[in-house]
């Protein structure tokens, strides 16, 4: 199919303040065949008014309001409407640039064994106003001696772009068969990436560039919080033990045991960081 349909999830909770401007950079999309799903979760700010606006000026806006359920719950309200052959998310405080999807879908039609494409960031510090670019060096390679688990558990090690659902464009038949875990309010994306993984190969593309623009200092408390929890990144790993199985190789307990020690450090990290916010 040349121009296949995409579907836009967008998850919405009291968001007003920023949302314009991330609908207005999801319309300007280069790639048009968009249908784009505004999952409503229960907000009480002016976001509905927002979306009612939106949606009566372009078709390709759905809007679909629940009771406030929490992050998971209203993305997995998304899985179950979208229709498009693949899909991706946009949160609703940030922004895409308007060449996002046609550039995450350009591997998969060079290339049919294609089964998942991830870019970079821009994170934009909203205090400060100043940016920065993230994960737009190669990721590492695939390499002959690798089997797909231990070159997930390197990427985990080594890169961060794969933790995000953000930055990526999945395949919708194979996306839809999962969900978010609605018990989580920490590292739900990257389970649900890794359960992604779980059911396809290794061939993810990745495309070099900040195409995703994260507004860094919008979270509310409650995601500031959960990253200077040990139990949230205990429960972290132990799903992702249970995701690799009992039947290691010696480099995938290897790659294991140093996500572990990569999670050491960003959990101190977080820490560090909350300490001197307050």
């Amino acid at each position: 199919m040349k121009n296949p349909k995409i579907s836009i999830i967008v998850p919405i909770y009291n968001t007003a303040k920023y949302l314009p401007e991330c609908l207005d950079s999801i319309l300007n999309q280069t790639y048009q065949n968009l249908e784009i799903l505004c999952i409503n979760d229960g907000s009480t700010d002016n976001s509905p008014e927002i979306l009612k606006t939106y949606a009566k000026k372009d078709s390709r806006i759905k809007v679909i309001t629940q009771k406030n359920q929490g992050l998971s719950t209203t993305r997995n309200q998304g899985l179950e409407h979208a229709s498009g052959k693949y899909l991706t998310f946009v949160d609703s405080d940030d922004e895409i640039k308007p060449s996002f999807i046609a550039k995450l879908l350009a591997p998969y039609q060079k290339d049919p064994k294609t089964t998942l494409t991830v870019c970079g960031f821009l994170r934009k510090f909203l205090k400060t106003q100043k940016t920065e670019t993230m994960f737009l060096n190669p990721a590492s390679p695939y390499k002959t001696s690798d089997t797909k688990k231990s070159y997930i558990l390197r990427l985990l090690t080594l890169d961060g772009r794969l933790y995000s659902v953000d930055n990526k464009l999945f395949i919708a038949d194979i996306a839809k068969k999962y969900s978010f875990d609605p018990s989580l309010n920490f590292a739900e994306d990257t389970k649900f990436v890794l359960n992604y993984l779980r059911y396809i190969d290794a061939n993810i593309s990745f495309v070099l560039e900040p195409l995703y623009i994260y507004n860094f200092g919008s979270e509310t408390s409650i995601v500031n919080q959960s990253s200077t929890k040990w139990e949230n990144w205990q429960k972290s790993y132990d799903d992702l033990k249970t995701w690799a199985g009992t039947d290691l190789t010696a480099k995938e307990k290897f790659w294991l045991k140093a996500v572990l020690l990569r999670w050491k450090i960003s959990y101190q990290r977080s820490k560090a960081r909350a300490k001197k916010s307050t």
